[in-house]
C-alpha cells in the first residue's frame, strides 16, 4: 500500500498546473487599466463643458463691447466714417501754374502742418483765406492737385453765384472734431482720434457731400441735422440753403 500511495501525489501536482494557466493572469491587470481609462474619460467629459463655458464667455464679449444701435439711418454710418475738423490756414499762396488753385498750409492740431489745394482763387481773397478758422474734410485719400499733393478739402458753401468758407465759431480748439447735433450716432460724440483714411472705391465722400448743405440760417447741416463744435454751429457769412463742398 505505501508503494501504491505514491500515484496520487503525482496527480495532485498536475491539478494545480492546470489551474495556474486557467487563472486569468492577464485579465487581472486589464481590469485596473479599464479603471484608469474610465476616470480619464470622465475628466474629458468634465473638461468639455468647461470649454463650452469658455466659448460662451467669448461669445458674450462682443455683445458687451458692441456699440449702441444707431437710429437705423444708413447716412449716420456715412458720417461716422467721415472726419470733419476745425482747421486754421497758417499760409496761403497762389499755385504758380494755375489761376484757380490756392495752396494752403493748414494746422489741424496734429503736431504737423498739412498741405491742401483748393480751387478758390476766383472766389476768396488771400486775406479771407487766412482770417478766422475753417472746416477741413480731413480723412480723404491724398491726391495731387496741379502736381501738388493735397491732404484734405476745405469746405465751402456754394449757391452757384457765391462761394464762402464755412466758419466755426471763435474760440474753437484747432483740430476739434465736428459733431452731429444730439449725438445720434451710438448716443455719444464721435471720438477725437483720427478716423481711417477713406477708400475712394467705396464712394463715402460723395455720399457725405450729397447731403451737406446750409440751412435757412446759413448753418452747416448733414441731412438736415446741424453740425456743431463745442462753441456752437458752423456758418457761412451769407450763403443759405446751398450745397457745402
Amino acid at each position: 500500500m505505501p508503494a501504491n500511495y505514491v500515484a496520487p501525489p503525482k496527480a495532485a501536482p498536475a491539478a494545480p498546473a492546470k489551474v495556474a494557466p486557467a487563472a486569468p493572469a492577464q485579465a487581472a491587470p486589464s481590469a485596473p487599466a479599464e479603471e484608469k481609462k474610465a476616470p480619464a474619460q470622465e475628466e474629458k467629459k468634465e473638461a468639455a463643458p468647461a470649454k463650452e463655458e469658455k466659448k460662451g464667455k467669448a461669445a458674450a464679449k462682443p455683445a458687451k463691447n458692441a456699440p449702441a444701435a444707431s437710429s437705423g439711418d444708413p447716412l449716420l454710418d456715412v458720417y461716422k466714417l467721415c472726419d470733419l475738423r476745425v482747421g486754421k490756414i497758417v499760409e496761403c499762396e497762389k499755385h504758380p501754374d494755375s489761376d484757380k488753385l490756392y495752396i494752403e498750409k493748414i494746422d489741424l492740431g496734429e503736431g504737423r502742418i498739412r498741405t491742401i489745394g483748393s480751387g478758390l482763387q476766383m472766389h476768396c481773397t488771400m486775406e479771407q483765406m487766412l482770417e478766422g478758422q475753417c472746416v477741413v474734410f480731413a480723412n480723404l485719400k491724398p491726391k495731387k492737385l496741379g502736381g501738388v499733393p493735397s491732404e484734405g478739402m476745405v469746405l465751402c458753401a456754394n449757391n452757384g453765384e457765391k462761394t464762402e468758407l464755412m466758419r466755426p465759431p471763435a474760440g474753437c480748439a484747432i483740430g476739434e472734431r465736428i459733431q452731429l447735433e444730439g449725438n445720434p450716432i451710438d448716443g455719444a460724440p464721435l471720438p477725437q482720434e483720427s478716423a481711417a483714411v477713406l477708400n475712394p472705391k467705396k464712394k463715402v465722400e460723395g455720399k457725405l457731400l450729397d447731403v451737406l448743405k446750409t440751412n435757412g440760417k446759413k448753418e452747416m447741416c448733414f441731412s438736415g441735422m446741424r453740425l456743431l463744435t463745442s462753441k456752437g454751429p458752423i456758418v457761412s457769412a451769407t450763403v443759405a440753403n446751398a450745397p457745402v463742398q
